[in-house]
C-alpha cells in the first residue's frame, strides 16, 4: 500500500457560507458545509485524482511541507489530506 499526505489550506467562505479546502500543490478545491464533509469531499477528490493520475501515468506532484504551506497562508488553518492505494492503484 502507498500512502499520499497532502497539506491543504482551510478557511470559511462567507459568500457561499461553506468550508473551503485547497491543495495547492494539485490544484484542488472543494468545499463542505461543515469542516467534517470539506475534510471528508477533499479526501474523496485526493482518492480520485491519485486513482487517475496512476490510470494515465501522469506524474504526481511532490507535496509541499506542512510548514511552508502554514506560512504562506497564516491567516488560514493548514490541514493535512491523506490517501492510501492498495496495490492496484485503488484507493482503500
Amino acid at each position: 500500500m502507498k500512502k499520499y499526505t497532502y497539506p491543504a489550506v482551510l478557511y470559511y467562505d462567507d459568500d457561499d457560507k461553506c468550508y473551503i479546502i485547497a491543495m495547492f500543490d494539485l490544484g484542488l478545491v472543494t468545499n463542505g458545509d461543515t469542516v467534517e464533509m470539506a475534510h471528508n469531499n477533499a479526501r474523496a477528490m485526493l482518492d480520485s485524482y491519485l486513482e487517475c493520475a496512476f490510470a494515465f501515468d501522469c506524474e504526481i506532484p511532490e507535496p509541499s511541507t506542512f510548514e511552508i504551506v502554514s506560512r504562506t497562508h497564516p491567516k488560514e488553518i493548514c490541514v493535512l489530506i491523506e490517501s492510501t492505494l492498495n496495490d492496484k492503484n485503488k484507493a482503500v
